[in-house]
């Protein structure tokens, strides 16, 4: 059963207590693992989900003025116009769904079939879903705020430079407040929530993550991938304010090699915003905007705990005389020449109870500022 047994030769070494997966018996493979793409092959992956959003936008609303004009209105650019904006919903949904679709697809001819095993999508531990749950809130809070101060500055800009301002039709929050307005909870979940985190994951973290870490190491690596991943957003703030959430992301892809792990905090971030932006009047403060310096120094505090509690609690590979298993080029794919086995540092509860501390005296500061 994956993490019963207690792994001693590592726990001596690090003083803490191990979980351990019985040891894995692979076949060898004759097929050579794919690499992943360099630096021009991920902007061309980077181009391409652009075109596929364009492109599922704009089949999504053909579709609907067809139908539309098929209930026997005359054709009318105004009202046609007026009626797409009205379905903003669906809209994006159409274009999630190819977008989500068509990522999944070329992922998996990419990496030549196989993605759980090529993404590496182990089960996520309990200690670790616990650590990635208490991440979110510090995580959101933190890049809340970052928008928060890079949206003063662009005002400033706006007064010099006014033609850049058609860049705010692109504010996803924006449009995800014009959206929540008409729309079931439910479906904004699925829409804003679910699919733009398999999509992005998939392509971000999965495919370009993947090319430009085996090739530039990881530091420069994360890096160049958060940095794609943070422009695609489009307004300069909102890539700003995502680029440590791209981090972040990668970071606990890193820690626990699971692929679950990116997925489940961009899940839990997007479905933070659309719960925020439903909730906005009963919960203003939870989004960044005010935060005072104590509450902004303990939300800090408690990011920086629960990241160094995944890093202490990393997974590693041991072969079967203890020693550690690292693959020859940097790679979160599992080894398919040799039988390994899971092995991962369990917290002490008391002291991950303590890394709560931050965390209550955050909620305590901005619950005072209401």
């Amino acid at each position: 059963m994956l993490f019963s047994k207690i792994l001693l030769t590592d726990s001596r070494k690090r003083n803490l207590p191990h979980s351990e997966a019985e040891p894995r018996e692979v076949t060898v493979s004759s097929q050579k693992s794919p690499r992943g793409p360099g630096l021009f092959e991920s902007l061309v992956w980077f181009l391409g989900a652009w075109g596929l959003h364009l492109l599922g936008l704009l089949l999504t609303a053909g579709v609907m003025a067809g139908i539309f004009v098929s209930t026997g209105i005359a054709w009318n650019d105004l009202v046609i116009q007026d009626y797409l904006l009205t379905q903003q919903l669906t809209l994006v949904a159409g274009e999630q769904f190819l977008f989500v679709s068509v990522a999944l697809l070329a992922a998996w001819f990419r990496l030549r079939g196989n993605l759980g095993h090529r993404l590496s999508s182990r089960p996520l531990p309990l200690q670790h879903l616990f650590l990635l749950s208490c991440i979110v809130i510090p995580l959101a809070t933190i890049c809340g705020q970052i928008h928060q101060w890079g949206m003063v500055g662009w005002k400033v800009l706006l007064e010099y430079y006014p033609h850049f301002q058609s860049l705010d039709t692109l504010q996803a929050m924006d449009m995800l407040k014009s959206m929540s307005a008409d729309s079931p909870l439910w479906a904004l979940l699925l829409v804003i929530a679910v699919a733009p985190a398999l999509g992005e994951e998939l392509i971000f973290r999965g495919v370009i993550g993947r090319g430009l870490i085996s090739r530039w190491g990881v530091t420069a690596g994360i890096l160049m991938t958060s940095f794609l991943f943070a422009i695609a957003h489009v307004h300069p703030v909102h890539a700003l304010a995502v680029f440590p959430m791209g981090l972040v992301l990668h970071y606990v892809y890193y820690t626990t090699r699971s692929f679950w792990a990116p997925l489940f905090v961009h899940f839990c971030n997007n479905a933070w915003a659309v719960l925020l932006t439903t909730q906005a009047d009963s919960a203003p403060q939870t989004t960044g905007e005010g935060l005072s310096f104590s509450a902004l120094l303990t939300v800090m505090l408690s990011l920086v705990v629960f990241l160094a509690f995944l890093w202490q609690t990393r997974v590693h590979y041991l072969k079967a005389d203890g020693s550690e298993w690292t693959p020859e080029r940097n790679s979160l794919e599992l080894p398919v020449e040799i039988p390994l086995r899971l092995s991962f540092a369990s917290l002490p509860l008391l002291l991950t109870l303590g890394g709560l501390v931050p965390l209550f005296g955050f909620l305590i500061a901005i619950t005072a500022q209401l």
